[in-house]
């Protein structure tokens, strides 16, 4: 049995670095879910995540809470080989995800698009990784 607990130490309560996020940070779309994220050097822990679902898209606090609780459970199921990475490209990365639409969609579509988030989030860190080798 493999272990796909969500840890307290993995959910990003900081203030200041999730207005560090928002700010700073890069993003990535795949519809309907948006994820900003900031690389960081080595800490403790190599990724911790956030999900905001905006009230002026779902109106309804249940609608929300359903929603809040697909994506954690697709990122959930899908995060072993996205924290793997970057473990072992000894990094940290800090990410938030946002729901953007207006419609209540599926978990089938919501686990697909997570899973597509955490392939260009790779991708995007893995061309920086190399154009920073080719710097220096």
């Amino acid at each position: 049995m493999s272990d796909n607990r969500l840890y307290k130490y993995e959910k990003l309560c900081s203030r200041t670095a999730i207005n560090n996020i928002f700010q700073s940070g890069k993003s990535v779309i795949c519809y309907p879910l948006r994820a900003a994220y900031s690389i960081n050097e080595k800490e403790e822990t190599p990724v911790q995540f956030l999900i905001t679902i905006p009230k002026k898209k779902i109106r309804k606090a249940v609608n929300r809470v359903l929603l809040r609780r697909r994506v954690r459970e697709a990122y959930r199921l899908n995060k072993k080989s996205f924290v793997s990475y970057f473990k072992e490209k000894d990094i940290s990365l800090k990410i938030a995800f946002i729901y953007l639409s207006d419609e209540i969609n599926d978990y089938a579509t919501i686990e697909s698009k997570v899973q597509a988030l955490m392939k260009k989030i790779i991708d995007n860190t893995e061309k920086n990784i190399t154009n920073k080798d080719k710097n220096l």
